[in-house]
């Protein structure tokens, strides 16, 4: 169950097969479409939500509700079904669904002229390795962080593109094959792979990747952000 972004998702993977999932933008708010999501690809999978063996959901970095949905739906059948729970941050979810030589950038928007940022080396074993982040940056940061050329996809490019200086768009490659939202699916195979390893957790130790304070708590402690220009 991936909900941290505006593309909410559940898929059911089995040996490394999706075999069902379904996910849509936000016109309506994750919470209000989860459980229909659930229900129809347990019915897809001939799968009782019982008989799940793992649960998976996204721990951001992303929407603070957003993330919350998934979370407590994951914990609550954790906990009710007494099964382990995987969780995968979204950054990472967003590189693990590309192929390329090339690092990969993975910004998720963070609003208020803000980044979620993690880059990636694709070739240093299963999954995609840290090279920096996670993090949630300025826009105008990005610049002095990136100096190779990168692939990048997530929804902080076409949201901040307009702003970034061309000598640092020279740098970004793009391609259209690989999706700007992290997937359910995406989150689904990976998790599969981290079961078999019994990289697990129980459902009590859940802790979401905010990365950065609420609006509320950046109010509180009088942080500013600078205006793009």
């Amino acid at each position: 169950m991936e909900t941290s972004t505006q593309l909410g998702g559940v898929a059911v993977i089995k040996d490394g097969q999706v075999l069902a999932m379904e996910s849509s933008l936000r016109q309506k708010s994750h919470s209000e479409v989860l459980n229909r999501f659930i229900h129809n690809c347990l019915d897809k999978s001939n799968i009782k939500l019982e008989e799940v063996d793992v649960f998976a959901v996204g721990q951001g970095p992303g929407s603070f509700t957003g993330i919350r949905v998934a979370a407590n739906a994951g914990k609550s059948f954790s906990y009710i079904y007494n099964k382990p729970l995987v969780t995968i941050d979204s950054l990472v979810l967003l590189a693990a669904a590309v192929k390329t030589q090339l690092p990969v950038l993975s910004i998720i928007n963070a609003y208020k002229n803000m980044v979620y940022l993690g880059l990636f080396d694709l070739n240093k074993g299963p999954e995609p390795t840290y090279i920096i982040g996670p993090d949630a940056v300025p826009v105008q940061k990005l610049g002095s962080l990136i100096t190779q050329d990168v692939l990048v996809v997530g929804d902080g490019y076409e949201t901040y593109q307009e702003y970034l200086p061309e000598d640092l768009k020279r740098k970004f490659h793009r391609d259209a094959q690989f999706s700007d939202q992290p997937l359910a699916e995406t989150l689904g195979l990976l998790a599969e792979k981290r079961a078999k390893l019994n990289k697990t957790i129980e459902w009590n130790s859940f802790v979401p990747l905010y990365i950065r304070a609420s609006e509320a708590e950046e109010q509180r402690k009088g942080i500013v952000i600078s205006p793009l220009k």
